[in-house]
């Protein structure tokens, strides 16, 4: 990793799909599409997503279901709430904001933190979850 970077680690569920795009050359490349946790409490339809090339998507070493890959700390990055076509085309946008890696990576980071906070209050006895 680069000074200028910022490492993304998520589970493979949050990879949406995979969509290709035309190059300016007159070919084509690959770009997943990354869907982010829901936030907002309640659940809503549609997530926010962002997408990363194909070819900057790792495997994780040691968990094979976790990826990563690293974004620029001085990007910001497209990201937007929308219905897809069954083909990742854009069929109905409903938001579409712009955010940097740090909030991208912040927002993974929150999630994994509840994630984990509801699984250790699952083994906290009854008694003491009232006080």
């Amino acid at each position: 990793m680069k000074d200028n970077e910022i490492a993304l680690r998520f589970s493979e569920k949050f990879i949406k799909g995979k969509m290709t795009l035309p190059s300016v050359d007159g070919g084509t490349y690959d770009m997943y599409i990354i869907e982010m946790p829901n936030e907002e409490g309640d659940y809503t339809e549609f997530k926010r997503t962002f997408t990363v090339p194909v070819k900057g998507v790792y495997d994780d070493n040691k968990y094979k279901y976790i990826k990563y890959t690293y974004l620029l700390k001085e990007r910001h990055y497209k990201v937007i709430r929308a219905e897809f076509y069954d083909d990742f085309r854009v069929k109905n946008q409903h938001e579409s904001t712009l955010m940097s890696a740090e909030e991208i990576k912040a927002v993974f980071d929150r999630y994994r933190d509840r994630k984990r906070k509801n699984f250790e209050n699952q083994f906290i006895p009854e008694e003491k979850k009232e006080n």
